[in-house]
């Protein structure tokens, strides 16, 4: 599952790199330890101009394809899906995480899949790695390999709802993760799912609705994408936001990272205090963990993450 990221790029250099218009109005910060429940930037098509068609006569494939493509639009959004059927900001339904297998079947999902598909950047994300004998997971940092493919900024295939809080537009989002990555099983059995450039036109268009055309954007990414390596427990704590939380760290005999002091937080990637009751998921009190983000570590159902 991906529980924290990073987005550390500033609004101007964002919308460059994904080709986006800037709807944050000077809100978008940027980030090195984005916990659910953030107000985070993601990417979704605009509206098409009316009229546009696909299919103007006497258009050429070049300017039939340049209609069919949506524009792209830069817009800030909570993490954590609120379906538009229920009022989770008060039950704790709120997901941070799809897979990729239900995410078009599940009730909760598959609206948002089907019209509202989006594209989340990160600059990479932290997954933690069980220590056996130990209750605190030794934090990894995922970030841009050298591999083309890896583009030197990740764009998470996501999931959008909108709808009103108090009376305020209020849009929430999911990333959607799908088997682990080549080279990355050791640290947990799911990895976000990355959009290849070439397909985001695609997975953000809401008139793509035909399944066959998305199933190939929600795979492994390719060896050689994903880079890690390990760093300060510091990250488990959501007070700790700087620059220094993605420094590699050097690993003791024993398992215990080393570097900068932390305010630990065990447990944060360490899915061991997280139980599924009827598709919901709990988890126990964690010292330093803010008490409703203790209800947003569901992953569409899934069960708690195994040892292995």
């Amino acid at each position: 599952m991906c529980g924290r990221y990073t987005q550390t790029l500033s609004a101007d250099d964002l919308a460059a790199a994904m080709s986006a218009v800037d709807e944050t109005h000077g809100a978008l910060r940027e980030s090195y330890n984005v916990a659910p429940t953030t107000a985070m930037p993601i990417v979704m098509a605009s509206a098409r101009p009316a009229g546009a068609d696909r299919s103007a006569a006497g258009a050429d494939s070049a300017q039939v394809q340049a209609a069919a493509d949506p524009g792209r639009v830069l817009r800030l959004a909570t993490w954590g899906l609120e379906p538009r059927w229920g009022n989770t900001r008060q039950s704790g339904n709120r997901m941070i995480n799809a897979r990729a297998e239900t995410v078009a079947s599940r009730p909760a999902f598959r609206s948002a899949f089907a019209a509202r598909r989006c594209l989340v950047p990160a600059t990479g994300f932290y997954e933690w790695q069980r220590v056996a004998g130990k209750r605190r997971g030794q934090p990894y940092y995922v970030h841009p390999a050298g591999h083309p493919g890896a583009d030197g900024l990740f764009a998470f295939a996501g999931i959008y709802e909108s709808g009103w809080h108090h009376g305020k537009p209020l849009a929430t989002f999911a990333i959607i993760t799908t088997e682990a990555a080549t080279g990355l099983e050791f640290l947990h059995d799911r990895s976000p799912v990355v959009v290849p450039r070439s397909a985001w036109s695609r997975w953000i268009d809401p008139e793509v609705r035909d399944r066959a055309d998305l199933a190939g954007v929600l795979r492994p990414v390719p060896a050689g994408v994903f880079a890690a390596h390990p760093v300060s427990s510091a990250v488990g704590s959501v007070r700790n936001d700087s620059p220094h939380l993605i420094d590699p760290v050097v690993l003791a005999e024993e398992g215990e990272s080393t570097g900068i002091a932390a305010t630990a937080l065990d447990g944060i990637g360490d899915t061991g205090g997280i139980n599924d009751i009827d598709g919901r998921a709990t988890m126990s009190r964690i010292d330093g963990m803010p008490a409703h983000e203790g209800t947003l570590f569901d992953e569409d159902g899934a069960r708690p993450h195994v040892p292995r």
